[in-house]
């Protein structure tokens, strides 16, 4: 049936006004029929029109500057694009390569205490820095603020690499997690200003496939480093390639312009545009709620006054952040109408859960070739191949896909399908489980979570203006990098909780912080040969009901997929 086409009429104070001096003419300004949004919106009436047309105007004025915008060609473009690239490798190593590490830099310190902020005070920054970021790329020249994230990176790096204590190794992590916050925001931020929207979402997903197999290989390459040299080699490795990356970022990378700054404000002005306020409430916040969620469960019970305080002023510290965010309005650090966004708020919804279930496979499949399959470090990293090779095939697949049809809400629904069925047929993997299950199944569950992955990042620069693009990439990357602290520690609470649970059927008493202590290598040294079996079989029991948490996740992220509007990177918005 031809699609028939509706005028609709909007009043003179609906527009945007456009001042005569603007690189903008008010001619570029045309509003779309009705009929081109007929995939996300049924209808419109009275002021909703006005709205909705509104917003049509002020994205057709963005989409016409950003098609007058200059690229950089040739070889600047390619070396800015291989400093996005070597700074992507180097986020993707950093993050993941500690946990390798961790027996051996517990031994050199002697001591455990302290386990938890090994791993978690780097990813606690990456978090808590996130909308700060994204506000510096909005104000400040993106070149400056890149190029002061990766020397905060490598600072971070010598601190951990060098530590003479274990207060040093966590404040070094902590450090390196700041850097890598600016670092991640910088590479997808600096997309936007090298290359063309309908062209973002195949480099976009090249760029997230490329940190993805840098995540994934970072264990092995970490236990080959801490086998023939030492765990510091692990955070040595950062220097070579950051430096290489401040290189090629300082001598190549153009001087792209914040979309959001005014180049006649002073240095001053633009920092009291940063809104340090609401900075120094929501890191506590989420301080709060990693020592909670790392507490909860294995040092103490969920009914601990310990843990409920923390709950209870992560939720007010929470609070009082909204609140600042509502009062200072536009001047906010994450403003209001950038979450009010039906988009962004289904883009957070999606990344949140999608990348907090890949993530918690990622944790404990290779927890279930050591421990179950009996399987060598070595080989148990081997036999994530299927996993990453599932995931790049689809990332590469969605962008190359996104770039030619231009919708990108198709594939988040096609990951909402797939990652519950995925997740479903993992949970029947037992100690007998075949070869080739284990392959098809895994690489199922790349492939699913790989699909729709860079789809939220795809709707940010499609759906909010130039200027709001760095504020909305901030919000996906906090859930990105949020999901997967979050979810994982929720995971090994549940891990260690139900193998507690199922080793007592077998008259083997352990609570979870004795079992977090001992770590499944040495769990086999604490229990008698006669009982090893039945034990594999408890382990297998108990991350099956871990990965029972996976399936809720994937389930969610319909909500996200279904919620998300039906845009296009192709769109002319004429």
């Amino acid at each position: 049936m031809a699609a028939t086409t509706e005028t609709v009429t909007v009043p003179l104070e609906a527009l945007p006004r456009l001042e005569s001096g603007s690189a903008v003419a008010a001619s570029s300004i045309t509003l779309e029929p009705f009929s081109s949004r007929a995939r996300s919106n049924q209808s419109h009436t009275g002021s909703e029109a006005a709205e909705h047309a509104t917003n049509n105007a002020v994205l057709t004025a963005e989409t016409t500057a950003s098609e007058q915008e200059e690229y950089p060609v040739g070889a600047k473009f390619w070396f800015t694009v291989l400093s996005l690239v070597i700074l992507l490798i180097l986020g993707g190593l950093d993050g993941n390569i500690v946990a390798t590490a961790v027996p051996n830099i517990t031994d050199y310190f002697h001591t455990v205490a302290d386990v938890g902020w090994y791993l978690s005070a780097y990813k606690l920054c990456v978090c808590s820095f996130q909308f700060l970021f994204g506000k510096l790329y909005n104000i400040f020249p993106i070149k400056v603020v890149l190029l002061t994230a990766i020397a905060t990176f490598l600072v971070g790096s010598v601190l951990s690499s060098t530590a003479r204590s274990s207060s040093m190794f966590i404040v070094g992590r902590a450090v390196t997690g700041l850097g890598a916050a600016g670092i991640f925001a910088g590479a997808f931020t600096a997309s936007v200003h090298i290359m063309p929207l309908r062209w973002r979402p195949v480099f976009n997903a090249t760029l997230g496939g490329i940190e993805s197999v840098a995540v994934i290989s970072a264990p092995l390459l970490g236990g080959v480093l801490v086998q023939t040299l030492s765990w510091r080699w692990c955070f040595y490795v950062n220097l070579p390639i950051g430096g290489l990356a401040l290189v090629v970022t300082l001598f190549f990378f153009p001087n792209l312009k914040a979309h959001g700054s005014d180049s006649a404000a002073s240095w001053q002005t633009k920092f009291g545009q940063l809104d340090l306020l609401s900075t120094a409430v929501f890191v506590p916040a989420l301080t709060c709620l990693f020592i909670a969620l790392s507490w909860a469960g294995l040092k103490y019970p969920w009914s601990d006054a310990r843990v409920i305080v923390l709950f209870v002023l992560f939720g007010l510290l929470f609070t009082a952040f909204a609140y600042i965010q509502h009062r200072k309005g536009d001047d906010a650090l994450l403003p209001l109408r950038i979450m009010k966004q039906r988009s962004i708020l289904a883009g957070l919804i999606f990344s949140l859960c999608t990348n907090g279930a890949m993530n918690v496979l990622e944790f404990y499949i290779p927890t279930y070739y050591q421990a179950v399959r009996e399987y060598s470090p070595a080989k148990s990293g081997y036999m994530m191949a299927p996993i990453l090779a599932g995931f790049m095939i689809a990332v590469i697949l969605n962008g190359a896909g996104t770039t030619i049809w231009g919708y990108y809400v198709p594939s988040m629904m096609l990951a909402s399908t797939l990652m519950p069925l995925a997740a479903g047929l993992m949970t029947t993997w037992q100690v007998s489980t075949s070869f080739a299950q284990l392959i098809i199944y895994s690489a199922l569950a790349g492939f699913a979570g790989g699909i729709g992955f860079q789809a939220p990042q795809s709707a940010v620069q499609t759906v909010l203006p130039a200027s709001d693009v760095p504020l909305g990439l901030s919000v996906i990357l906090f859930a990105q990098n949020f999901g997967p602290a979050l979810f994982v520690a929720v995971a090994q609470t549940i891990f260690t909780n139900q193998l507690s649970t199922n080793l007592k059927g077998l008259g083997i008493a352990l609570s979870p912080g004795e079992i977090e202590k001992l770590g499944l290598t040495d769990l086999k040294s604490a229990i008698s040969p006669t009982l090893w079996k039945d034990t594999l079989d408890s382990i297998d029991k108990s991350l099956v009901q871990t990965w029972y948490l996976v399936i809720g996740l994937t389930c969610v992220t319909m909500i996200g997929s279904l919620s998300m509007e039906w845009r296009s990177v192709k769109e002319k918005r004429q």
